[in-house]
Formats: C-alpha cells, structure tokens, sequence
C-alpha cells in the first residue's frame, strides 16, 4: 500500500525482471533471478499488471494464455472468481465471443478482470496483482478479492494498490 509514485509498480517490475534494481539483488530461492532464465521466472513468478493486454481474438484464447491446457470449467471458474461469467454467458459464442483489437469490445473494468481471471489460472506459486480491482465499484472489487484470495489458495500473492478500501477485511 502506498501513494502515487511511491515504486509499488517499479518493486513488482523488478519481481518479474521487467527491470533489474540499481544496487542488490532480487533472489528466489535463493537464487539472484538474473541467473534465471525468464521462463523459469515467469513459471514461478506472474505479474498481472495495472495496463491489462488483450489480444485481438477470443476470450478462451485470452484466458488460455495463461494455462494452455485449462479446461472450460477451470475458463468459467476463473471468470466466476472475477465476476465475469454471467457477462461471458451473455456473448455470442460465449468463450469464443471476440474482444476486439487490445480489447476495444470490452470495458476497462472487464479487460482488467479478463487479465485477473487469466492470472489465476496460471501455475505460478506467486501472483503480483498491481491495482487489481481499481475503479471497480467497492462492492464489485471487495467481492472479486475475496474470490481470487480463495481461488489462489495456496500461493503467494502480493496485492499492490494505494486504496486499503479494496482490500476489505483483507
């Protein structure tokens, strides 16, 4: 938690290797991650980011991305946990409803949680949520933090956001 500028983002970019810091190191397992390669890295290692990326194709294959060989339940339990499945229902073609170029079909708010929804069903032990729920209404982002925090049982999470009030009881 933290104000504006504070380098909650620039912390959480170092923790991917998006940057590497000016002095020390950053070490998992013991091991400095630059000595990793970025796919051992991002299979431990996950950063859903405050600038959610959709590609121009469908909500599956947004989804898919992160777990190639999840399955439609694993699709739908990762879009009830942020409270899109009632919303991907509604499309035409359901998961294979399109998204539009960089998610131009969908609210700022719904490519957000299409990126969470893609973050949890990733096998990484640890998830970096930077801003997860920001300018979702307080009851819709304390609900989907209470759903992702039971979804990714387990693992390490670190939720980086300037507004406690998402956090709930958290």
């Amino acid at each position: 938690i933290g104000e504006s500028g504070a380098g909650k983002t620039t912390l959480a970019e170092m923790l991917v290797r998006f940057r590497d810091p000016d002095r020390g190191a950053v070490t998992l397992d013991g091991v400095d991650i630059r000595d990793m390669t970025q796919d051992t890295l991002r299979a431990a290692v996950l950063l859903c980011g405050q600038d959610a990326h959709l590609f121009n194709t469908t909500v599956r294959e947004n989804l898919l991305i992160g777990h190639r060989s999840a399955s439609d339940d694993d699709l739908w339990g990762a879009l009830e946990a942020v409270s899109l499945d009632d919303w991907a229902r509604s499309l035409p073609g359901g998961l294979d409803g399109r998204v539009g170029q960089q998610g131009e079909l969908v609210s700022g708010g719904q490519r957000r949680r299409l990126a969470l929804a893609r973050a949890l069903l990733s096998p990484a032990r640890f998830l970096i949520l930077d801003e997860p729920v920001a300018h979702l209404d307080p009851d819709l982002a304390e609900r989907v933090m209470a759903n992702v925090l039971e979804h990714a049982e387990g693992r390490g999470i670190l939720v980086i956001t300037h507004d406690t009030a998402t956090l709930g009881g958290f």
